[in-house]
């Protein structure tokens, strides 16, 4: 596994039929403790453009009659990897063929869930690996509309400020319109990472990392960047691993 644990979205229009369901997931050690639980398409669609998702876990029937799981699913540009978790086993074939790796009964056993769960972290790895091969630069339109060829081993961190995305390079930083997790989903998982939901690190750009605040190296060393408590374990996971992997 390349992380110590994987974000999990849950879209369920009635969450109390979850309640076998989610205690299980909660058990299961490489699953983070936040999971997140929307009951609608839009609300959906915005967590993921905003927010890291490795695991998305889709209700078959959303209880509206123009929009159920299969449908959700075609809408969400570069889907993590999708399971269906359904009372409906009816869904399943349909379910493949727009893109959903696996299948769960909302009342299925622990030792299955595990199983599935553990087959969708190794898709979420591949997947982060697929996309390490490998972007060398981006080219972006500021907020003047003029273009900014970004090289991607130049950006130290990116980050979120009154609702524009901000990346900083060695000597100059831009302002984009655009999310995070719009960024995020262009770059490796394996130099990337967040120390917080707003800010997103280059690894190789990281000199000291403290339990609650991360130092750069220079010439961006004076103000860390802090930790979140959700996001530690994860980040200094990730940065060992960056670490010893560049060895």
């Amino acid at each position: 596994m390349n992380k110590l644990n994987y974000r999990l979205l849950i879209v369920d229009d009635d969450p109390d039929s979850l309640e076998y369901i989610l205690p299980s997931l909660r058990e299961l050690p490489f699953i983070h403790e936040e999971i997140s639980i929307v009951n609608s398409p839009a609300q959906a669609i915005a967590h993921v453009k905003e927010n890291e998702v490795d695991i998305l876990m889709l209700d078959m029937d959303l209880g509206q009659t123009d929009m159920d799981g299969t449908k959700l699913a075609r809408l969400i540009p570069n889907p993590p990897v999708m399971v269906a978790c359904s009372a409906y086993p009816s869904y399943v074939f349909e379910a493949n063929e727009v893109g959903i790796a696996a299948y769960l009964s909302k009342t299925t056993s622990f030792k299955v869930l595990k199983t599935v769960m553990e087959e969708m972290v190794g898709m979420a790895d591949r997947k982060a690996e697929l996309q390490s091969r490998d972007i060398q630069s981006l080219t972006m339109k500021n907020l003047q509309n003029e273009k900014v060829l970004i090289e991607v081993e130049q950006i130290y961190y990116a980050c979120v400020d009154e609702g524009k995305l901000q990346i900083f390079l060695k000597d100059e930083n831009h302002r984009f319109n655009g999310t995070l997790q719009e960024l995020s989903s262009k770059l490796s998982a394996l130099k990337f990472a967040r120390p917080r939901r707003n800010t997103l690190v280059n690894l190789a750009m990281v000199d000291l990392v403290r339990s609650t605040e991360l130092y750069l190296i220079k010439p961006l060393d004076g103000k860390p960047i802090s930790i979140s408590r959700t996001y530690r374990a994860n980040f200094k996971h990730r940065v060992d691993a960056y670490r010893q992997n560049s060895k």
